[in-house]
């Protein structure tokens, strides 16, 4: 089955996390992004406001990415403001048509587990259809590496 793992981040761990699954199935990796910059307090607290707003952000997929190529697409994305980031929702809502059948979210948070399925099901709203899985990730103080492995190698035991 090919794969791609898309992420977006903002401080790296996002990146982290999608690396880890990659490498564990043995998937292509590309970077999506708004190409604003949101380093630092301002950038997290833009990133906020438009998460807020639910402001959907101008997005790409950097590289030369056919997504008609893939027999699955895993996205990640952090959640921001106790929401999916305006930059995952803008790639869902531009690319979701051009997306195989089988599409999983991996979000990535510093906060609780708590209620991430409504969270999901908005991002399954814009998509236009139920994602095939998810999973969500605690980033801080926790090892985030091995759940991101966890969860990949379920995907393994699906194929």
């Amino acid at each position: 089955m090919k794969t791609l793992c898309l992420y977006y981040t903002r401080t790296n761990t996002t990146k982290e996390v999608i690396e880890a699954i990659a490498q564990t199935i043995g998937a292509d990796v590309a970077e999506y992004t708004d190409g604003k910059n949101r380093n630092g307090f301002l950038g997290y607290v833009g990133a906020c406001f438009a998460t807020i707003n639910n402001t959907i952000s101008n997005v790409s997929i950097k590289g030369d990415i056919n997504l008609k190529e893939y027999d699955r697409v895993i996205i990640g994305m952090p959640i921001w403001a106790e929401g999916p980031c305006a930059i995952g929702r803008a790639l869902i809502k531009k690319y979701g048509n051009e997306m195989p059948s089988e599409v999983y979210y991996v979000v990535t948070h510093m906060g609780d587990k708590n209620d991430y399925m409504a969270k999901i099901k908005k991002m399954d709203n814009l998509l236009g259809r139920p994602s095939s899985g998810q999973v969500s990730i605690r980033t801080k103080k926790n090892d985030y590496i091995k759940e991101s492995i966890s969860f990949a190698e379920t995907l393994v035991l699906e194929n």
